[in-house]
Parts: C-alpha cells; sequence; structure tokens
C-alpha cells in the first residue's frame, strides 16, 4: 500500500520514510510525535497521541518505517492517527521511498545540454559548463525545495528545464532578450540551494549554518565571483548575471535584495513562478482521483484543485 491509496476511516498499514519529525505538546502538555511521512506516491502527516518513553527521541529523517493507523480527515486533508510505528532493519532502498522527477536523470541532462548548445560562446557558456561539470551528480539529483515546488528527487533539474523550456519559447517573441544571459539565469538562480540546505536520501534534513546565515542566494551571487575570477571574466556580463540570481524572486517583500532591473531579469522571475506553481498544482492531481479535490496547495494560497477528465 501507498500513501495515495489511503482511505478515511480505515486503519491501514504502510511502509514509508520519515521526511520530518518534531515533538509536539498537547493542552495538557504531555508530548507527541508530528511526524511527515513520504513514499513515491506522495506525502502525508501524521501523530503519535500515546508514547512510550523509549520512542521520544528514537526517529529522525531519513529513516524508513512501517506505520499503523488510522486514517482521519484534518482542515480536508488525510492523516493518520498512529497506532505504531517501527524501524525497518537491514538493507533499505530509498528510492523506493522518494518521490522522483517525471523526467529521467538521462533525458534531463540531455534535454538540459541541448539548450546550452544553442549558446554562442563567451562567459554565460563559459560559467554554465563550470557549474555544471563541477555539480553535475548534485545538480542533477537534488530537489528544489523542501516543500513548496519540485520537492522531490530530481526537482532541481526539472524545475531548470521547464524555466528553460519556457525561456525559449519568449526568447524567439522577444528577440531583445538576451537568450544567453536568461538561459544562464535560470540554470544558476537556485542551484546555492545545494549548500543552502543538508539532504540525506534526497530530502531536506537541516539547513547549514551557512544556509541559515547567508541564504541561497547570496551563497550563489559568491560562487559566482569566485567562478568568474578562476576562469578569467570582470565585467558586465558578471554583473548582469549575479543580478539575475539577486532579482529573481522578483520584489523585496519576497525574499529577492533586489527587483529585476532588466528585462531578462523579470521574465527569469515570471518563468520560476509559473514553473513552481504549475507543477505543485500537478503533484497534486496526480495524487488525487479523476472527480475528486485535491489537497490544498501551500503556495496557491493554501487552495484545492479539482481533477477534471
Amino acid at each position: 500500500m501507498q500513501i495515495k491509496d489511503l482511505k478515511v476511516k480505515e486503519v491501514s498499514t504502510l511502509t514509508v520514510m520519515i521526511k520530518s519529525v518534531n515533538v509536539g505538546r498537547t493542552t495538557a502538555q504531555k508530548p507527541y510525535l508530528k511526524f511527515e511521512l513520504v513514499d513515491q506516491s506522495g506525502s502525508i502527516f501524521a501523530n503519535k497521541w500515546s508514547l512510550k518513553p523509549e520512542e521520544l527521541n528514537a526517529f529522525e529523517a531519513g529513516q524508513v518505517v512501517t506505520v499503523k493507523g488510522l486514517v482521519q480527515l484534518y482542515n480536508a486533508q488525510k492523516q493518520i492517527n498512529i497506532e505504531s510505528v517501527s524501524l525497518v532493519e537491514g538493507e533499505v532502498d530509498y528510492s523506493q521511498y522518494v518521490e522522483s522527477s517525471k523526467f529521467t536523470v538521462e533525458n534531463l541532462k540531455s534535454d538540459i545540454t541541448g539548450f546550452l548548445d544553442e549558446m554562442k560562446p563567451g562567459y554565460y557558456k563559459d560559467i554554465l559548463n563550470y557549474f555544471l561539470t563541477k555539480y553535475e551528480h548534485e545538480f542533477y539529483l537534488h530537489p528544489a525545495a523542501s516543500r513548496m515546488h519540485h520537492a522531490f528527487m530530481s526537482g532541481l533539474a526539472q524545475h531548470v528545464y521547464e524555466m528553460l523550456k519556457m525561456g525559449s519559447a519568449y526568447c524567439d517573441l522577444y528577440p531583445l532578450v538576451n537568450r544567453d544571459l536568461l538561459y544562464a539565469g535560470v540554470i544558476l538562480h537556485d542551484l546555492g540551494k545545494l549548500f543552502e540546505m543538508s539532504y540525506e536520501q534526497c530530502i531536506k534534513t537541516d539547513y547549514t549554518l551557512e544556509g541559515l546565515m547567508i541564504g541561497h542566494i547570496n551563497m550563489m551571487v559568491s560562487m559566482i565571483d569566485e567562478a568568474s575570477k578562476e576562469l578569467g571574466y570582470d565585467g558586465e556580463e558578471v554583473l548582469f548575471l549575479k543580478h539575475m540570481v539577486i532579482a529573481h524572486h522578483g520584489k523585496l517583500e519576497w525574499g529577492s535584495p533586489k527587483e529585476p532591473m532588466i528585462i531578462e531579469a523579470e521574465l527569469l522571475h515570471y518563468l520560476d513562478v509559473v514553473s513552481a506553481k504549475m507543477t505543485a498544482i500537478e503533484v497534486a492531481l496526480r495524487h488525487c482521483e479523476e472527480g475528486q479535490m485535491s489537497d490544498r496547495i501551500p503556495m496557491l494560497d493554501n487552495r484545492r484543485f479539482y481533477h477534471h477528465k
């Protein structure tokens, strides 16, 4: 049984991975465990209200466990009231418990390389080859985020591919857009997330100290500076690429140190938003049956979407 197969008001047993676990307190100040559980079909929240003393510190993110409990609805979303939870012993194939991109790594590599082949020789192509060679394994493996969008194996590469695909069409429509600069910004805008968060079995376990204190945007700007010097580049092109990364959240209140000041940065922001929101909807609809409403989607103001034929 997988998470997507769970039925409300039924007691079910399934084997899943722990994405996160925290200790909560009831109104009577008794401790309980709050889990987020995942498998290839999706994720679900679960609570274990009655604890043995040894269970309080027995679980952590990345462990595979067998859970038995009653499936209930809370705020229109399924959750599990856990009766029992135990660690799976022996060798574990973690790929069986992690949601993955709808694209294979091989296809993502081939398609993204195809976009690089469209670029002219020079700084933007050189720095992309530098980073994609140095961090190839991490780039094609990691999620794009811990929860909000593309939060699955190879999610970062899928996010980049979607943005490149849309960006290419916009470059055809608007010749004023510098295609090479746009492609470079798309591929590098979230690369700092590889170091902002620590990952185990392709799920976020925690923010790194550098991630907490500096953040992926500032980290990436520093990485661009270092790589540009190593490659022997300095000047306006470097400045524009750093601005692409700095401004990609679009607004100051959304986490951008600067708002977009060049056409490519404005377009990058829109591509980022469309890719994130459309994939969040797609994943939510994939996890519910036709004729049903999806779970609430946090990045779309907790709205639900209807899965029609």
